[in-house]
């Protein structure tokens, strides 16, 4: 008879379940971080080339696409989220087999997700770039962009699960090489069709693209045997959809849907405002801070966000509760730490980092400078919420997840926007979202306060019944 393999044996072998977690969270931590750096180096880079080869207008239209591009985001990570999640826990439970069916059935689904999506969007591209706040003076680029953008997106939502599939298998330094080699492909690109080919927008909407497009050479590390290859197989049997896992996948991964999802509405509704309250100015301003200052500081939270995910799936599978109420500790100390001394440095020199941007445009530096200061200084607060989103994402705690997600854009800063503008003008939509960035925080951390609680119960009880 064949030998069974228990959760603990599994524990004993794999590291998410033994090693302390401080150092646990560290190592996965810094290998996506080290895939992350690679990225923020690509955006500030790219910053750079589009304010001097594009200048105001193609900030603008960034601005857009953007937009899109968190619709990408939402739908690759929210789909990488779950499928991730059910693979981790079924890894901890000691059970290989079901873990390869979850992770067979998961890619098929993302394939034909995304192939969806994007037929989708090219067909409607024309009214959605309307609605996502394009003024006539930018509609003809940004739809361009966007269409160029939105052909790419088998890739790119493809690439994301695989490579959060990648972390839960215990390959996180591949998805991190990953991540390194799409920055530089893309960078190197967008310098080349900018200031070579001369391809403006169409050359943008071509990078961002292959900002993630890379990420689906996954793919070759589920596929055959070999030192090195992920334990998970990519098969050609099995490519039909099981109703039960898809509705598995999407339950874990909806709150990370409903985060992007939000960005995405925020930006919209940012820039509607903006070209109600103020004048493609403020569109550029806002394309500085969202496009790039904002992104690169959530770059850093998403790599906190992956060390925490693998690590809270693999556990929550186990039943390692202590590990779980350790995990959250850990994870929040870290991001406030960090985010809170990344936030301050931009916060002492604004004209410093929006000048990488503005690209000698004084007007444009002078109205960016306060903005950054104003919405940056309490982001490590608010994004305590992202971060506490992604670990209920992985311990299947579905409605707190999906609280946390959305708090800082839909429930705080959407409305505060609106009422803020409404008083202040342009101004009020920068002040709106650095209380905003309060309100998400303190309602972050009521929730995580809970979570111990709950854990705590289950400890007990289970030590009631040893």
């Amino acid at each position: 008879m064949a030998e069974e393999i228990t959760p603990e044996a599994v524990q004993e072998e794999r590291e998410l379940g033994t090693k302390p977690i401080g150092p646990l969270f560290v190592k996965y931590a810094l290998t996506s971080l080290a895939g992350m750096i690679a990225q923020i180096i690509m955006v500030v880079l790219e910053g750079m080339v589009m304010g001097s080869g594009l200048g105001a207008h193609g900030l603008a239209c960034v601005s857009i696409i953007i937009s899109v591009e968190l619709i990408n985001l939402a739908v690759g990570g929210a789909l990488g989220i779950g499928v991730s999640a059910v693979v981790g826990a079924k890894l901890g439970a000691g059970d290989h087999e079901g873990a390869q069916r979850a992770f067979g059935k998961g890619f098929w689904l993302t394939l034909y997700v995304s192939v969806a999506l994007m037929l989708l969007i090219e067909l409607f591209a024309g009214p959605l770039v309307t609605i996502l706040g394009a003024t006539p003076d930018i509609y003809v680029d940004a739809l361009i962009g966007v269409r160029i953008f939105v052909a790419f997106f088998p890739l790119t939502i493809v690439g994301q699960m695989l490579c959060a599939v990648l972390r839960v298998d215990e390959k996180p330094r591949v998805a991190a090489g990953l991540q390194i080699a799409s920055a530089i492909i893309a960078i190197s690109f967008l310098a080349c069709s900018t200031f070579i080919m001369q391809w403006g927008v169409a050359g943008a909407g071509i990078y961002f693209g292959l900002t993630i497009a890379v990420w689906a050479g996954a793919f070759f590390w589920f596929v055959g045997e070999g030192k090195g290859k992920a334990s998970l197989k990519i098969r050609m049997q099995g490519r039909g959809v099981d109703p039960a896992l898809a509705k598995e996948f999407v339950k874990i991964g909806f709150p990370y849907f409903c985060l992007q999802a939000a960005s995405s509405i925020y930006t919209a509704v940012i820039n509607n405002r903006l070209a109600a309250l103020g004048s493609s100015m403020d569109l550029a301003v806002f394309a500085i801070i969202n496009g790039y200052v904002i992104y690169v500081l959530m770059l850093f939270v998403m790599a906190l966000g992956f060390a925490s995910q693998a690590i809270a799936s693999f556990n929550n599978g186990a039943r390692n509760w202590g590990r779980l109420i350790e995990l959250m500790r850990v994870q929040l100390i870290y991001e406030v730490v960090f985010m809170g001394a990344c936030s301050a440095m931009v916060c002492l020199f604004p004209e410093a980092f929006c000048s990488l941007f503005a690209a000698g445009d004084a007007e444009l530096l002078a109205a960016a400078a306060p903005a950054v200061r104003i919405v940056v200084a309490l982001c490590a607060l608010g994004y305590t919420g992202s971060v506490m989103s992604s670990y209920f994402e992985c311990v299947e705690r579905i409605g707190e997840a999906i609280v946390c997600g959305i708090a800082l854009y839909v429930i705080f800063t959407i409305p505060l926007v609106f009422a803020f503008g409404a008083l202040m003008g342009v101004d009020g939509v920068w002040w709106a979202q650095l209380v905003a960035n309060i309100g998400a925080g303190v309602l972050s951390i009521v929730l995580a306060i809970r979570e111990v609680r709950r854990l705590r119960i289950l400890i007990a009880s289970e030590s009631g019944r040893g």
